[in-house]
């Protein structure tokens, strides 16, 4: 009994870790995308628009973890 426990659960966890992700909302998209990262720091949020100049402007500050923020531009068109 005890066996058979252990395989039926060997079984289900690979099925589940098999499972393929579902495709990302297209809402969502757009913000995996950083376009000109900037550096991860705690300080960034003044300087944003100075380094995003010339890169098509300043589009969302991303997460990078531990309260940190990074600059992520409008991907430059040319």
């Amino acid at each position: 009994m005890k066996s058979y426990l252990v395989i039926l659960v060997a079984a289900l966890s690979a099925g589940v870790l098999a499972t393929p992700h579902p495709a990302l909302n297209p809402l969502l998209q757009g913000r995996e995308v950083c376009n000109h990262p900037g550096e991860c720091g705690w300080f960034e949020s003044g300087q944003c628009e100075y380094h995003c100049d010339g890169y098509g402007g300043f589009q969302y500050m991303q997460d990078c973890g531990w309260r940190r923020k990074r600059c992520c531009c409008v991907k430059a068109t040319g």
